[in-house]
């Protein structure tokens, strides 16, 4: 009965609060000395309950989240590139990109025909087209929306590339989000201006 105790007083945490290192902080509550016999050595459960435990808050899954990026990119199907003005701020355009592609999944605006799955990405955004079959999902085809920083001689440039194993066919849907996406471009230009 002790160890059950003991166990919802891990589950069943008194304070919870988020942390400025973006990690949400959980107190457990501290057990009595009785408790803290050998009685579950094998969850150390003595060692947690005065201990605070971090548990990490949802953020933007990594850039490898569905594919790597790499020498595959130059192989994929380009799908539009545009040419930015020379004073665009490329971080806040890239931000506003992510956004763009965080608004597709909320459906309310642009319903799609399959659901989509989006990636921060270096540059930009990353959009998924997800699958599923025989109870797995998996990305077959995902869509790059990448700004590359401009040099000396040119200005930032945006290209949009679509990449995956299955990248010859257009996915269901892309002519929807390539012209949401003329839309967006021409938004995040006005906005990320210096």
């Amino acid at each position: 009965m002790a160890a059950i105790n003991q166990v919802h007083s891990i589950t069943n945490p008194s304070i919870t609060k988020p942390s400025q290192s973006g990690f949400f902080i959980i107190m457990a509550r501290s057990s009595p000395p009785s408790l803290t016999t050998n009685a579950v050595p094998f969850l150390n459960l003595a060692k947690l309950s005065t201990k605070r435990c971090l548990i990490p808050s949802s953020k933007a899954s990594p850039a490898d989240a569905i594919l790597p990026t790499g020498a595959d990119d130059e192989d994929g199907v380009s799908l539009g590139t545009m040419k930015l003005p020379p004073d665009t701020d490329v971080t806040r355009f890239e931000t506003l990109l992510f956004q763009w592609g965080n608004s597709l999944c909320q459906g309310a605006n642009l319903p799609l025909p399959v659901p989509l799955k989006v990636d921060k990405i270096p540059g930009g955004a990353r959009l998924g087209f997800i699958t599923i079959g025989n109870g797995e999902t998996e990305v077959l085809v995902y869509i790059d929306c990448v700004v590359f920083p401009g040099s000396e001689n040119s200005g930032p440039m945006f290209r949009a590339i679509r990449n995956g194993p299955k990248k010859a066919q257009p996915p269901p849907g892309e002519p929807r989000i390539m012209r949401s996406l003329l839309d967006a471009l021409r938004k995040c230009v006005e906005i990320a201006r210096l």
